[in-house]
């Protein structure tokens, strides 16, 4: 078992610095909208576009990631940089499923009262996703250029997005035309990051035969039960269809990764467990991440709820001896540690930011 210890002023000293600049992310929904979907999704829409983000067609969205301009900036760059070297700067950040998901997790920094997708829901073809998503990224970083702070070379290139991260939020399996998404991000020579929770399997097996770039699974506990108190699932048999797609890692030739997302108090416990349950994965890497008390989680999360990064370093070598995972790499400010098979995968990662 790892110490659980609670350093509030260390937390909530990093929280207030921005931990990693991430803005205030949720929204309180009238009760009264319960019952009335479309006014409900009509209200989430109007005051999450008031917070900065930006919608393409009916479902989709961007929100310009703050890592993106840091790195514009010269500052700093997300952990996805320094693990699997992505440009920070030539990323964007959207989901296809705004305000769809099937998990309601305690921890989500998004946090909208998400819903599951309606019987007949309309859903837009994925180029026009893709090329709004682009377009509203290009168009919303043009501002930079009256930034005397922005690093010029930069700025130029993030004119040309490389990296389409499919994880703002919501969980974008239950976008219909996923696999399409993909292959068309792809088809343009962009890198496809998609981070999903596993309760569609179906979906993730269809993803085979269009594989994106990184496939995250998040994991969230070693139980149902630890599940339950986590990431508050809406469906009924999401254990077993996170099993389903765990047991399908090992059949993708692409980076594959299983993302812990820990919380003292939830799940940050049992590091065997995740060991045991992840080695028949086959998934090439597993990132072990801490919880981060902000924008949305601080409805029901406090500081003192977050594992400092040294208690991610144990819990990570936890996992390590007893796993065939070994740890490889880590960011100290975004508090995760990235493990990798043994006698596997190993990346080349850019020098320590």
């Amino acid at each position: 078992m790892i110490p659980i210890l609670n350093e509030l002023e260390e937390n909530k000293k990093s929280c207030e610095s921005g931990c990693n600049s991430i803005p205030e992310g949720f929204i309180e929904v009238p009760n009264l909208f319960n019952e009335r979907i479309d006014e409900k999704l009509d209200f989430m829409r109007k005051k999450t576009t008031e917070m900065g983000y930006r919608f393409v067609g009916k479902h989709s969205a961007i929100k310009v990631c703050n890592w993106t301009k840091e790195s514009i900036r010269g500052k700093n760059v997300c952990y996805k940089n320094k693990f699997y070297g992505i440009e920070s700067n030539q990323c964007v950040q959207m989901t296809p499923v705004m305000f769809f998901c099937s998990m309601n997790c305690r921890h989500c920094w998004r946090n909208f009262d998400y819903i599951l997708p309606r019987d007949k829901e309309e859903w837009d073809n994925p180029i026009d996703v893709l090329n709004g998503c682009i377009e509203a990224q290009i168009e919303i970083l043009q501002g930079f250029y009256g930034n005397p702070n922005a690093d010029k070379q930069k700025l130029d290139a993030a004119m040309q997005p490389k990296h389409v991260a499919i994880s703002l939020s919501g969980e974008p399996t239950m976008y219909p035309y996923l696999p399409e998404f993909i292959d068309e991000i792809k088809k343009r020579e962009m890198t496809a990051y998609l981070v999903s929770n596993g309760t569609y399997p179906d979906m993730v097996e269809k993803l085979i035969d269009h594989q994106p770039t990184n496939l995250y699974i998040s994991f969230y506990g070693t139980t149902p039960e630890m599940y339950k108190k986590t990431a508050v699932p809406m469906t009924k048999d999401f254990w077993e269809n996170v099993n389903k797609s765990l047991a399908l890692l090992g059949k993708f030739d692409c980076n594959t990764v299983v993302r812990l997302t820990l919380s003292k108090g939830l799940n940050f416990t049992d590091p065997e467990g995740y060991a045991r349950i992840i080695e028949k994965s086959g998934t090439k890497f597993i990132e072990v991440k801490g919880f981060m008390a902000v924008g949305g989680s601080r409805k029901s999360m406090q500081y003192s709820d977050m594992p400092l990064h040294d208690e991610i370093q144990e819990f990570a070598a936890k996992i390590e001896s007893n796993s065939s995972y070994r740890i490889v790499n880590e960011k100290k400010d975004s508090r995760v540690v990235l493990l990798a098979r043994d006698g596997g995968s190993r990346l080349e990662a850019p020098e320590d930011v």
